[in-house]
Order: C-alpha cells, then sequence, then structure tokens
C-alpha cells in the first residue's frame, strides 16, 4: 500500500527525506509510543499490523483504530503540548519508517501540495471521529469492529473469507465500548445469521455485504 508520504511528497522533498529518515523494527506486543510522551516525530508502517488505543478516565484502554502498511503514526501530537494523545501497540512485527518532527515540519511549510493533502487528512479524521459520536445499538458497534478489522487487515492470502489477524474478544469489546460477555453474545448471533463464521478464534466474514449493513445501519434524524 503506497503511503501519504508516497502518494503526495514531491521528488524534491522525498530526497530530502531519504537523508534524514531513520528505520526502526518492533516485535510483537511491543510498544512504539505511550500516550503522555513527548511527540517527536511522525511514524509510516512499511510492513507489520499496530493497535491505537487511548487510555480513559477509570484507567482502562479504549481500542480506537488499527493500522497496517502504508498507514501513519503519531500524527495527534502536533499541535497542543506536543504530546502522543495515544498509545501504539504492536500486534504483528512492525517496520516503520520514522520522521523528526522538524524533518516533518520542514517539508510541509515547503511542499504546498504535501501540506494541502495533510489538511485533507487531518479533515477526515476528524470527520470520522465525529462520526464516531453517534450512539447505536451494541450489536451494530460490536459488527462495526469486526469490518473495521477485516478493513485494516483484509483476508489471508488464501482465503476468501478469513480475517487476516482476527482481534482477541476483548479487543472487540474494548472497539465497542461494552463488555466481553457482550461481544461474545453479539458474534454469536451474527454466526447464526449467517453473517460470519469462526474457525478457532480466527474469524470468516460469510457475507459483507450484510455486515456492512449491520456495521453502519442508517442514522435516524431528531424529529423535529
Amino acid at each position: 500500500m503506497l503511503s501519504f508520504i508516497d502518494k503526495y511528497l514531491s521528488k524534491e522533498w522525498k530526497e530530502y527525506l531519504n537523508i534524514h529518515k531513520e528505520l526502526k523494527a518492533y516485535k510483537k506486543n511491543e510498544i512504539i509510543f505511550h500516550a503522555g510522551e513527548e511527540g517527536h516525530g511522525l511514524y509510516v508502517i512499511l510492513s507489520g499490523k499496530v493497535k491505537v488505543s487511548y487510555l480513559q478516565f477509570n484507567g482502562s484502554e479504549r481500542l480506537i483504530r488499527l493500522a497496517t502498511s502504508g498507514e501513519l503514526l503519531g500524527h495527534r501530537a502536533f499541535g497542543g503540548n506536543w504530546e502522543y494523545p495515544i498509545s501504539a501497540l504492536v500486534l504483528e512485527d512492525v517496520e516503520v519508517l520514522y520522521i523528526p518532527l522538524k524533518v516533518f515540519e520542514t517539508m510541509v511549510k515547503a511542499d504546498a501540495n504535501f501540506s494541502f493533502h495533510m489538511m485533507m487528512f487531518f479533515a477526515e479524521e476528524l470527520r470520522k471521529s465525529e462520526a464516531k459520536i453517534k450512539h447505536y445499538p451494541v450489536k451494530n458497534l460490536v459488527a462495526r469492529a469486526v469490518l473495521d478489522n477485516y478493513r485494516a487487515f483484509g483476508f489471508v492470502e488464501e482465503s476468501d473469507s478469513k480475517i487476516d489477524h482476527t482481534l482477541s474478544r476483548r479487543d472487540y469489546a474494548s472497539m465497542a465500548g461494552t463488555t466481553y460477555e457482550t461481544v461474545v453474545r453479539s458474534l454469536a448471533q451474527m454466526k447464526k445469521d449467517q453473517i460470519i463464521d469462526f474457525e478457532g478464534k480466527s474469524i470468516h466474514i460469510l457475507d459483507l455485504d450484510k455486515l456492512q449493513n449491520l456495521a453502519h445501519p442508517p442514522y435516524k434524524k431528531a424529529k423535529k
């Protein structure tokens, strides 16, 4: 997958980046950065899988995003107090391209096209965040967690239905903001409805259209 950098940074500034970038590798279950840590730079995932979470007021973690090859990490630290507001944990061994903050700032200020697309990227991030504020029944939120899992990682190469790295049931509960037991019941109902099937802890998606409809039902506007 092409990264944001590959798509929009000019050739001239890619050459500048090649001089200043760093390649870093992380093993499964390692932390790339913690919430509250000073934001020193931006990460572009070259390979591997990562989960992004934030610390809630009660001390528990809420899983908010999954990321894989070509995606950005660390951009939420820009502005404000310049701290990472979220944590990034490695699900499968990861290699990243690390861009120091000052290098990134130089590119943004100098490359107008890159700056424009960066602004559009942040606008889309905000739109997605605001969309999550809408309140849906738990069954829809669990379906959305499964769908997000698929959209982030796709299917394994030899299958057209098995999710490549199915999240744990507790991670689904974290994404949906519900309990482990509720996730188990919701997944069982989706299996009964022939939307998904199980292979051990792994999930197969049998009907992607039904899963999408369950994850994103029409949102009813409040009556005036």
